[in-house]
């Protein structure tokens, strides 16, 4: 089974709290980033002396989280995090004949879900299947806070994020749908063709600070929306003049479409993955292509980390 998902990026920062005295003033908090060997002797901490097979739990704000370190060694540390799920609102169907079932289970077991990361433990860059209803990679911090927290070490995740795509997309093959909204005005005049309404329906309308309207590009199937680098660049900066909130799918030769934010986006790829119903083989798959995708793209995602 062919899956298409996003590989999103993080960092996990770790750092000692320090409270700083000043003569006739308040304490001030200050935050000593701890570096990779700092970071490597808390997690290898944890990984000797604070499993249960493997597993540890993590509370965060919002309950209890499941941590299972799946495999390491001096260069990664590959895992997956979970939550229980109340099985009131969830069964088994028979695709056939739509006849459901109970999901059985024991006194002490509990319906999982669950999703995969890889931490480059050289800097801590996270690589992270984002799985809808899965804990969210922000969960992992608490794993810092909840052991270490009473030495005052606090744990940090923060996105990889490319502040102004521009330059990232001048170097794709193909651009594709442009979209971005815009505000007009109440004292500019639209048709009514343009906001859907006739006239008898638009004098209803009253305190209107603006007109919001949406705006797509679209470019023909397999085909890029420009010939060079430079063209993107010319008309992304002239709409930018209007708004920040534009978007843009792009990809690589051989890459995958993806959407981009032009002004703070989340680094993610987008990433195809051959699923088999043996559980094993998924979780060989996506280590794999976690690691894969990581190493393939490791400079330009170094590159948009932020330093402390």
């Amino acid at each position: 089974m062919e899956a298409y998902k996003n590989i999103y990026f993080h960092k996990l920062d770790i750092y000692k709290r320090l409270f700083i005295k000043k003569k006739g003033q308040a304490d001030t908090q200050a935050k000593n980033y701890l570096d990779s060997k700092g970071r490597n002797s808390l997690l290898d901490d944890i990984i000797a002396n604070r499993l249960k097979n493997n597993c540890i739990t993590i509370k965060d704000e919002t309950g209890s989280r499941m941590l299972e370190i799946l495999d390491h060694d001096k260069d990664y540390i590959f895992a997956r995090i979970g939550k229980f799920q109340d099985l009131l609102t969830v069964h088994l169907r028979n695709k056939k004949t739509y006849v459901p079932e109970e999901i059985s289970r024991t006194v002490d077991q509990e319906l999982e879900i669950f999703t995969y990361f890889l931490i480059d433990r050289d800097n801590y860059v996270i690589s992270f299947l984002k799985e809808l209803s899965a804990p969210p990679i922000r969960t992992l911090q608490y794993l810092i806070d909840n052991n270490f927290g009473h030495q005052d070490i606090f744990g940090e995740i923060k996105g990889v994020i490319v502040e102004d795509a521009i330059p990232l997309l001048k170097d794709k093959d193909t651009i594709g749908t442009i979209s971005y909204k815009v505000a007009v005005p109440s004292d500019n005049v639209l048709s009514y063709d343009d906001i859907g309404l006739s006239q008898k329906e638009f004098i209803h309308l009253r305190n209107q600070k603006h007109a919001e309207i949406e705006v797509k590009l679209v470019a023909e199937r397999n085909k890029s929306a420009f010939e060079s680098g430079n063209g993107i660049e010319e008309v992304l900066k002239k709409i930018l003049s209007r708004t920040s909130r534009v978007k843009v799918r792009a990809k690589d030769d051989g890459g995958y479409m993806q959407s981009y934010d032009v002004v703070e986006s989340l680094l993610t790829k987008r990433v195809k993955f051959e699923f088999d119903r043996d559980a094993e083989q998924i979780q060989k798959e996506i280590f794999s292509k976690l690691k894969t995708t990581y190493e393939t793209n490791k400079q330009e995602i170094v590159n948009y980390v932020r330093k402390e």
